[in-house]
């Protein structure tokens, strides 16, 4: 017959020290969130273009007002433009205009690309990508970004021949598809060229993709500054075109709101609601707490025979085996008056001794034997029992 014991004392508050430790380990974690957010952003996001690159008016490193006013030191008018409508108030001939353009936040469409062509006769486009292309130099595919380095012209575009070689980041161009009036120029290893030069809509178009060679820091770097100079300043006029967010065909800037499907609002507020619903049958209490009146007493057998139901569900019979020879030899151990932490080796020894076994059938007993099957567990169980049984009579005998 088992005693309850009496009632345990309510559990204390944790002490202010835990509380803290925990508060300090929340915030730990939400900063190493924030900081790998940061990094992944960081990484993952694509190059902002500064905005005031290859700006005619910025002394900026990024900018290009050295190349201008060398420009009209030579007699060429330079007139800069953000809209088309400062474009078309310029007004010279187009025979006698280059219209350099750089659209940095791609805001252009297929229609003001196309109006272009009415301003001047030849066109330079700097940096162009995917639509841009289809429209100045269709057939001609950008091919991705090269690496830093020197490109000894190898065509005979006339800018090209005089600065001899050139030097920057380029983008590349493939031009394997494009018409047989294409000329590319500064190859790359991979066959790919950083400028095209080719006819559209009856105008001379030259596609750069070398654009830092016209910028404050790297003009005078190899023949950059023959190579600009010489292609821009071709005609009288040079209209320096560089759209901002205003020339959007659509009126309006894009936001995130803009840009987003229709279903992904509903999606993310279906996605609130069925967190919230998990979090309310997750979280619910039945009732109260309550104390529970300690220690429980559960009987031995009850807990042996659940045990042996999991382990026989599981087919563990080896584990099973593992902890009835733990306790064979814990017990056989406190039988023959060694300590706790005694080897297997001398509860062999010491129960050789008093039963007479030798120490090779103990420890197949105890430890090497592996039963083919249910059966071969239950005998030696039976036999781990029979030993438990002959060492207790020995040792009361003695």
């Amino acid at each position: 017959m088992s005693v309850e014991a009496p009632p345990a004392p309510p559990t204390p508050a944790a002490p202010p020290r835990r509380l803290l430790r925990g508060v300090l380990i929340g915030v730990a974690i939400s900063v190493v969130f924030v900081i790998v957010a940061i990094v992944v952003y960081a990484v993952t996001r694509p190059p902002e273009r500064e905005a005031d690159f290859l700006s005619p008016t910025s002394g900026s490193p990024a900018g290009s007002r050295a190349l201008v006013e060398v420009l009209r030191d030579q007699g060429v008018d330079v007139e800069p433009a953000t809209t088309l409508a400062e474009v078309r108030a310029v007004g010279s001939d187009s025979a006698a205009t280059t219209l350099l353009v750089y659209d940095a936040y791609l805001v252009l469409g297929a229609g003001q690309r196309g109006d272009l062509f009415e301003v001047a006769d030849h066109i330079v486009v700097l940096d162009p990508i995917d639509a841009e292309l289809e429209d100045f130099a269709p057939g001609v595919v950008y091919a991705g970004d090269g690496f830093p380095d020197t490109y000894p012209v190898d065509c005979d575009l006339p800018a090209a021949g005089k600065a001899e070689a050139v030097s920057g980041l380029p983008f590349l161009y493939d031009i394997e598809d494009a018409d047989a009036e294409v000329t590319g120029c500064f190859k790359a290893d991979d066959g790919l060229y950083s400028v095209v030069h080719t006819r559209t809509r009856g105008s001379d178009v030259t596609i750069v993709g070398i654009s830092p060679a016209f910028t404050n820091s790297e003009i005078l770097d190899a023949g950059n500054a023959a190579f600009a100079l010489n292609l821009l300043g071709e005609h009288e006029t040079l209209i320096w075109y560089r759209p901002d967010l205003s020339e959007l065909e659509s009126g309006e800037i894009p936001t995130a709101a803009n840009l987003t499907p229709p279903w992904v609002t509903p999606l993310v507020l279906l996605l609130l609601l069925l967190g919230l619903a998990a979090a309310i049958w997750r979280g619910r209490r039945v009732g109260p707490l309550v104390t529970e009146r300690l220690p429980v007493v559960v009987r031995a057998n009850e807990t042996m025979e659940g045990r042996a139901r999991l382990y026989e569900r599981a087919g563990a019979r080896e584990h099973a085996l593992d902890s009835l020879r733990i306790g064979a030899i814990a017990r056989l151990a406190l039988l023959c008056g060694l300590p706790r932490r005694a080897t297997v080796d001398e509860v062999v020894s010491a129960v050789a001794a008093l039963t007479g076994r030798t120490p090779d059938e103990l420890t197949e007993l105890l430890t090497d034997r592996i039963p083919a099957n249910d059966g071969s567990l239950v005998e030696l169980s039976d036999q781990l029992l029979l030993l438990e049984a002959e060492v207790t009579r020995v040792v009361r005998e003695r």
